[in-house]
């Protein structure tokens, strides 16, 4: 043997001599003890390693366990299959496991990681032990299978469940005991050979064998046990020597292996941890100090493992009304696992808000072995969660309860007021005129406006009300225990008035009205949306009021709203059926009556089956369905120019009203500029009437009408003077014509104020260099009256009613 021929022939002769003189009793002992006593470390270090293998794996899967159920909680809670099949991807990435499943609350699988989702809905067996413990490790033919709750709190949502193969481990041990038996299977064939021969053949062969098995055998194990120690400690860093190239030495280089594959999957969860602000501690009795994870010691402030940490030093750093608890945590004072949240300390002064867990293992008899658990910083979370709450209950501008938040507040009060009895007043209110304060003065505005009308409402409710922002300019407040003495009538004029005084804004003086509408609870509807949706009606109809109003539900307005939808439903059809027609108006000069216009007016129906404009026209503006007639009637109102250009009117022109979602259409521009092409009219020919507030609808609006003007279409102002009467605009979009709205011309002759409104718009128009049009002229007084004010142009009865094209032709020829 090599290492027989490095000893010198002095220690040889030496030895054998004394080999020889001990006999065989020399031998026998000596035999007998080597053999045995390498017999029992060959059969502890088999276990020793088995047992730190499983220590090991319990404490990663229970620390893996509660750090999965948080990270797995949200995207579970709102199945959100990506996100949770990306956790998945993670888990597999990080623990490696031969199967990953995420189950709902009744055991049937959410996802298994895949797209295909092959087991999904399947029902998996859950243990019911579960329930009393947020995980459980169970060993099963193939390795171990971790179940954990995926839990906020107490409540359970699902579980995940994780199996992990054992083929590894198994595969290592059964490597660890293959070659501890091939070893001592050569040791004992060595050992009979030798004995076999004689006496002192045997000595000097003992002496060699001795010698070789002190060296190559006994002090490799040794150092193999020694290592197991450092690795059940912890100290995976520890390395064997691996100097021989027997089966000891590859061994050896098998453990270092394994020791280095268990540091890397260390770091991976301390990664892990940092990013989940969590860690893992434990305490055996005896100690004085406790065993931290990575985590712990970022949670806490401090340089990973700079110091040791005892109990007293954590307990220290809770505030004092923890402190208690948690001592009783971390020393094992308990029989199941606990969990509770606290605020500690860190060394840098700075409070955190932590939640700890514990687990106690116990012997038989009771005695305590070890506590362990987990602790994670969650004051960002609690902080998010606040915001959230926050986010999704309240106004973000004026800080009032919104939709949400609202509903639920009124869902419980009206299940109060079923049991009680009593009554609920729900309001609807609506910032009356606000859109075009809003668009004419800018969204900053328009925000500081209601910021200060939630105030002013804020503060004549009282603190049992709720009021609540439900968007835009829109308003609900609900009221409980209506009474006679708290009537909703005064609590509307309250809020009316509240809104009332000038609101000081943008360095002027801005004044806004509420309409408010009111349903009661059991009166007026059984249940909430009916009763929201009757408020919202009753809203609506205190618009048709007047500004400043407030309206009670009535079986009326529901009445009116059901007929409002039935009329839109017949609308859709007239649409689709190409039932709407126009009716044509002259506009003559009010010298001569020579025609020198046409005003396109929107019919439905003839004689009895007509509907009156009146009805059909808002409902097409609120339904949205008006934009469907635009380019039917630009197509319609050019046809009838070149009519009439056929019976030798070639200079007439021709009228049609738009409304703001008419005229914010991106495509309408290019609809005029086909209808011009498709009946070769000139530009001028066409005029497009809108309201004064439709230029303040938005920048589309305002747009297309400068591109109208920059075409050469005219531009006419209808009902002029009723609106906001902006001088700017008829400046500012090279506006062709006014027309004074037929309210002031109607009572023009008896009502001095009409009157003087009239002058001062015919005279503005003439003072501008354009056309004024008075509409509704039915007397001839008042044709006199505008003649001698020098209004241009007149339309009405008086001249001729709206008429078919036919009849409009005929009536041209007369």
């Amino acid at each position: 043997m090599p290492a027989f021929r490095r000893l010198s022939t002095k220690y040889a002769v030496a030895i054998a001599a004394v080999l020889l003189l001990g006999m065989a009793l020399v031998l026998a002992l000596a035999g007998y003890f080597v053999y045995r006593g390498t017999n029992e470390l060959r059969d502890e270090l088999a276990a020793s390693f088995s047992e730190i293998q499983g220590q090991y794996d319990q404490r990663t899967l229970r620390a893996s366990s509660t750090y999965l159920s948080r990270r797995l909680f949200n995207p579970l809670y709102h199945l959100d299959m990506t996100a949770l099949n990306a956790e998945i991807a993670r888990i597999n990435a990080w623990l490696e496991p031969r199967s990953v499943l995420i189950l709902d609350e009744q055991g049937r699988v959410v996802t298994d990681g895949t797209l295909a989702n092959a087991g999904h809905g399947r029902i998996e067996s859950v243990p019911e032990r579960l329930s009393e413990q947020p995980s459980l490790i169970e060993e099963t033919e193939n390795g171990d299978r971790l179940y954990f709750r995926i839990a906020h709190g107490d409540e359970a949502i699902g579980y995940g469940r994780i199996d992990f193969s054992d083929a590894r481990e198994r595969a290592l041990l059964k490597g660890v005991h293959a070659q501890i038996e091939a070893a001592w299977e050569r040791f004992e064939d060595w050992f009979l050979s030798i004995g076999a021969i004689g006496l002192i053949v045997a000595l000097l062969v003992s002496l060699a064998i001795g010698w070789r098995l002190s060296v190559s055998l006994s002090r490799p194990l040794r150092e193999m046990s020694d290592a197991a120690e450092q690795f059940a400690s912890g100290n995976l860093s520890h390395q064997l020597p691996t100097q021989a190239e027997d089966e000891l030495g590859r061994l050896a280089a098998s453990l270092n292996r394994m020791a280095a594959d268990l540091q890397k999957a260390g770091r991976v969860l301390h990664r892990a941890q940092e990013i989940a602000a969590f860690g893992s501690w434990e305490w055996r009795p005896g100690r004085e100090t406790l065993q931290l994870s990575h985590g712990v010691y970022l949670i806490l402030g401090l340089d990973s493992g700079t110091e040791p940490y005892r109990i007293d030093d954590l307990v220290q750093a809770a505030i004092p009304q923890d402190r208690d608890q948690l001592a009783q945590v971390l020393q094992g004072a308990f029989e199941t696992t606990v969990s509770f949240e606290l605020r500690i300390q860190r060394r840098d002064g700075a409070l955190r808000i932590v939640r700890i867990k514990g687990e106690s293992e116990c012997e038989e008899n009771g005695r305590l072995v070890a506590s362990f658990g987990t602790i994670q910083d969650i004051t960002e979370q609690q902080q998010a969660q606040v915001q959230l709450m926050r986010l999704a209950n309240f106004d973000t501008l004026t800080g009032l309860p919104n939709r949400n938040l609202f509903y639920d507040r009124l869902r419980h009060a009206v299940q109060k007021t079923r049991r009680n009895g009593g009554q609920v007043a729900l309001f609807f209110l609506d910032l009356d005129r606000f859109k075009e304060i809003n668009d004419a003065l800018g969204h900053d505005v328009g925000d500081a406006l209601l910021r200060t009308a939630a105030q002013r409402l804020s503060d004549m409710v009282r603190d049992c009300d709720t009021l609540a922002r439900m968007g835009g300019d829109e308003f609900t407040l609900m009221i409980e225990g209506v009474s006679a003495t708290l009537s909703p009538s005064a609590v509307a004029c309250k809020l009316i008035d509240a809104l009332s005084a000038p609101f000081e804004l943008a360095g002027q003086e801005l004044f806004v009205s509420a309409s408010v509408g009111i349903a009661l609870f059991p009166q007026d509807a059984d249940d909430l949306e009916t009763l929201i949706k009757h408020a919202d009606i009753a809203m609506y109809a205190a618009k048709e009021k007047g500004e400043g109003s407030f309206h009670f539900f009535t079986s009326a307005l529901q009445r009116a709203a059901s007929e409002r939808l039935v009329l839109e439903h017949q609308l859709r059809a007239a649409l689709d059926q190409g039932e709407l027609r126009l009716h044509f108006q002259p506009q003559v000069r009010v010298e001569d009556a020579v025609p020198v216009g046409i005003e396109a007016l929107l019919r439905w129906g003839d004689g009895e089956s007509s509907v009156s404009p009146g009805r059909f026209v808002p409902v097409l503006e609120s339904s949205g369905l008006i934009t469907r007639v635009t380019q039917p009637v630009l197509r319609e109102a050019g046809a009838a120019l070149a009519a009439s250009r056929a019976r030798g009117f070639a200079d007439l022109r021709v009228s049609v009203n738009l409304s703001a979602r008419q005229l914010r259409q991106p495509e309408l521009i290019g609809q005029i500029e086909s209808t011009l092409a498709e009946f070769d009219l000139r530009p001028e020919q066409l005029e497009i009437e809108i309201t004064e507030s439709t230029l303040l609808d938005n920048e589309q609006c305002q747009s297309n009408a400068v591109q109208l003007a920059a075409l050469g279409v005219r531009l006419a102002i209808d009902d002029f003077g009723t609106g906001y009467s902006s001088l700017t605009y008829l400046k500012r979009f090279d506006v062709d014509a006014l027309k004074v709205d037929r309210s002031f011309v109607k009572d023009m002759l008896d009502d001095q104020d009409d009157a003087l409104i009239v002058h001062a718009v015919v005279g503005l128009a003439s003072g501008l260099g354009i056309e004024s049009v008075a509409e509704g002229v039915e007397l001839a007084a008042q044709r006199a009256q505008l003649r001698k004010q020098g209004c241009d142009l007149i339309q009405g009865y008086l001249i001729a009613r709206p008429m078919p094209l036919p009849e409009l032709l005929d009536w041209l020829d007369a």
